[in-house]
């Protein structure tokens, strides 16, 4: 990863940060936010990140399924496109 990303990301987090505390803590609903124990925000955290590896990886799964059907159907179609070429009907 290189340093403009980095510096990018660090910003972004940060102003994620300021928006959490002017937004949460100045209202009363901060004040529920800040009086939940620290593992919550962990449990909900980890909550998160599962979902979104959930999703990149069953997306990753599906692209590899869709390559692999691909390929058999290839397989399974040679035959097929040798037997019509043999016959003089190309339908291609």
């Amino acid at each position: 990863m290189n340093s403009v990303k980095i510096v990018g990301a660090l910003i972004v987090g940060l102003f994620v940060l300021f928006i959490f505390r002017v937004l949460y803590l100045a209202t009363p609903i901060g004040a529920i936010v800040a009086a939940s124990p620290w593992w919550v925000y962990i449990v909900v955290g980890g909550i998160i990140v599962s979902g979104y590896l959930s999703y990149k990886y069953t997306k990753e799964d599906k692209q590899i399924e869709d390559r692999w059907i691909e390929q058999e159907g290839e397989v399974f179609m040679e035959p097929i496109r040798k037997r019509r070429q043999n016959k003089g009907i190309v339908n291609e």
